[in-house]
Parts: C-alpha cells; structure tokens; sequence
C-alpha cells in the first residue's frame, strides 16, 4: 500500500497512537487539535511525529507536506472519532510532551512572575490559566499534584497554544515549591475570596508567586503562611471562576513588570 494513501481504517498501526494518547494509555504523547495548535507547535520547535489531515483537506495536506511535516491524509469519520468538539477539526497531530521541568532549571530573577495552580482539575481551566499566564508575561506556570493534565487535549485547546510556549512544571510538590520560591526569594501570596489585603498591593518590586485554587479546590496547607489578597466584588456574586480571577491578579502583578 501506498505510504500517502488515505487512512480508513482505526486498524492502521499508524492511527492507533491516536487512540492510545486519548485513553491515556501513550503517557510520553499529547494530541494537537486543530490547524492552530499544530502551527503553534511548528512555531514552538516541536517535533510532531504525525499529522493526520481531512481526506478533503488537499491544499491544507499539500501546504504541510511541502513544510516538512509528516502529513497523511485520513477519512473524515477518523478525524471526528478523534476529537470531542461538536465541530471536527479537520487535522490532529501526535508529538511528544515537553519534558517535565523543575523550578530550579528556570532563569528566575527580580521580574519573575510565576502562577502556581492548585487543585484546578478542569483542564479547560488549566488551559485558560496558562493563557492568562503568558498574556501577563508570567515566567512559568505550576500545576500542582491534583490538577488537570496540562498535555490533556483539552487543556491544550483552552490554552490557544499558550503551554506550548510557557515553561511548565507540573505534577509538582506543594511543600516543595513552597520552600524552593522561598529560598529564591519570592514573596508568596495566595488569592482569597474574602479578607485578603488589595489585589493592587501585587504591583510591587521583586519575585512574586502567586497561587490559586478553583472554586471545587483547596488551596493547600502550606500555602495559609503565604500573604492573601482579594479582589472586591459587588453585588452578590460569591466568587469569580478561577481564570478570571487569575487574570486580573496577574495583570496587576504585572504592572510593575511592565515597567523594568
């Protein structure tokens, strides 16, 4: 058979790796949904192991083809099987997940901003934060033990390609990431509904980290040393979704940033 035909079938051996990444039985593979991701991830220096187009796709497959990339055409009913959105993308791709990074590989300095995420276990929420992280000019992004999995296909889409692109730590040690931001001089805050001092106090000079808890998380134990700071709300609202939240943290971090 042509090494270029068009894949029908879910027993080709290549098509397989789709399905072994989305049961989470591949734990060294992420699947990249859609044209954006996949030119995210070109634009990011990663390596994808295979591109898998619409069959109707034909210019987009050509496009790609000529890029380098390792495209195969696949019937549209594999591309659908392949993807949880009402809308198929029309293209997935396979590549290896960023290696696991530690806080201490990090270049952290005066301006470091990092937004350490506890307990968000939607990875359309971890995605959104991540985003949020890198809009702000955050140097890294920590996911605690407990959250969603950052290379999950949904997180990936939330993020728009932003943890393509920001450093991430993850399935990391609350106590130990206290304790490291700590001896490299971080001040440390945590985001409270309610009692915290003024979110605007965060535009202030030297490292910060801050942590977040979505509303069904905690934050955890360690972290009830570290300063809180809140942002008011009117009305009767009780709280703001945790990407929200961290967003307008993490521009008022950012405000001194903007000024070095």
């Amino acid at each position: 058979m042509d090494e270029l035909s068009t894949i029908r079938s879910t027993s080709n051996s290549r098509w397989k790796r789709v399905g072994a990444v989305l049961a989470g039985a591949d734990r060294e593979h992420m699947l990249l949904e859609g044209d954006r991701l996949i030119e995210d991830a070109v634009r990011a220096r990663i390596v994808l192991d295979d591109v898998f187009v619409d069959e109707s796709r034909d210019e987009r497959a050509r496009t790609w083809r000529e890029a380098g990339l390792p495209v195969r055409t696949v019937a549209p009913a594999l591309i659908a099987k392949a993807s949880s959105l009402v809308t198929p993308p029309g293209a997935v791709a396979i590549a290896a997940r960023p290696p696991r990074r530690e806080l201490a590989e990090l270049s952290l300095d005066e301006h470091a901003l990092i937004l350490v995420a506890c307990g968000v276990g939607d990875p359309g929420n971890l995605g959104a934060l991540a985003r949020s992280a890198e809009a702000a000019g955050a140097t890294a992004l920590v996911a605690l033990e407990g959250c969603a999995n950052p290379w999950n296909a949904k997180s990936l889409r939330g993020s728009m390609g932003s943890l393509l692109r920001l450093p991430v730590v993850d399935r990391a040690d609350a106590a130990r990431v206290s304790e490291e931001l700590a001896r490299a001089g971080f001040r440390q805050v945590r985001a409270e509904t309610r009692g915290g001092a003024d979110y605007t106090e965060l535009a202030a000079p030297g490292p910060l980290a801050l942590w977040v808890a979505s509303e069904t998380g905690e934050l955890p134990a360690v972290a009830s040393a570290h300063e809180a700071v809140t942002i008011p709300m009117r009305g009767e609202a009780e709280s703001l979704n945790v990407a929200a939240a961290a967003s307008i943290l993490l521009y008022a971090a950012g405000r001194w940033r903007e000024r070095k």
